[in-house]
C-alpha cells in the first residue's frame, strides 16, 4: 500500500447471503484511492469453476452498479492456480476503476486503483497489481463455527464492545441456517447497533450469564 491504510468493514447482500467485507485502502490526493478487499463465503460455496466463473461475473457488475459506473471490459486472469478477473469501469467526472478479483478456495480478494490520472501513473498502478501475491504455503483460515460465533458474540456483549459484537452478528448471518434465524438476528443487531450509534452502557447486572466473563 502506497501509505498507511484505513480499515473499514461492511456488509453486501449476495446470494450467498449477508457477506461482511474487510477493506483496506489510501487516497493520495490528486492522485488516486488505492484499495484492497477481502471476503469469506460460507462453508458450503461452490468450487465449480462455472460457478466460480459465474459469481467472478456478478462481482464485476455489481461494483460497476456500486460505483455508478459502466463495466468497459473484463478478462480472465489468474493468481498461481487461482482463477481471477481482471475489469476496468468508466466513472462519473472523468475517473477510472481498474480492479482485480481472485476467488482462494473460498475467500474473494479484490484489488483496486480508482483515478483520474491513469496516463500519469500507469507504473504505479502495475506496481501496486503486481505487488499482491499470496504467501508461500498461505491458507485461508476456516470460518468460525455456529458455536464459536455464539461465545465470541457473548464476550462481546457482555464487554460491551459493540462494534466487535455488530463485526460476530454479520458473520453469522452470512451463514444463517433458515429465514428465521435471520430475521432474528437482523432484529437484534437492529438493537445492538442502536447502542453503537448511542455509545450506551447497560448495567453489568442487567446482562444475563455474564458474571464469568472477563
Amino acid at each position: 500500500m502506497p501509505g498507511q491504510p484505513t480499515q473499514e468493514t461492511r456488509t453486501v447482500n449476495t446470494e450467498l447471503g449477508s457477506i461482511p467485507v474487510q477493506a483496506f485502502s489510501v487516497l493520495r490526493r490528486g492522485e488516486a484511492l488505492y484499495a484492497v478487499a477481502y471476503s469469506d463465503f460460507p462453508g458450503n460455496f461452490s468450487q465449480n469453476p462455472r460457478d466460480i466463473d459465474r459469481l467472478l461475473a456478478q462481482v464485476a457488475s455489481g461494483f460497476a452498479q456500486g460505483a455508478k459506473g459502466r463495466l468497459v471490459s473484463q478478462q480472465t486472469i489468474r493468481l498461481g492456480n487461482f482463477p481471477g478477473r481482471e475489469i476496468r469501469l468508466q466513472l462519473d467526472r472523468g475517473l477510472i476503476a481498474r480492479g482485480r478479483l481472485f476467488v482462494v478456495n473460498t475467500r474473494l480478494y479484490q484489488v483496486v486503483v480508482v483515478t483520474g490520472q491513469e496516463r500519469n501513473l500507469t507504473k504505479s498502478i502495475e506496481g501496486f497489481f503486481k505487488s499482491f501475491r499470496l504467501l508461500d504455503n498461505a491458507t485461508v483460515p476456516q470460518a468460525p463455527s455456529p458455536e464459536q460465533l455464539n461465545t465470541n458474540l457473548k464476550q462481546a456483549v457482555c464487554r460491551q464492545n459493540w462494534p466487535q459484537a455488530l463485526q460476530i452478528i454479520d458473520q453469522m448471518l452470512a451463514i444463517a441456517p433458515s429465514p428465521e434465524t435471520r430475521n432474528q438476528l437482523v432484529t437484534y443487531r437492529q438493537r445492538i447497533q442502536s447502542l453503537a450509534n448511542s455509545g450506551g452502557n447497560i448495567p453489568p447486572a442487567s446482562l444475563p450469564d455474564c458474571s464469568a466473563v472477563q
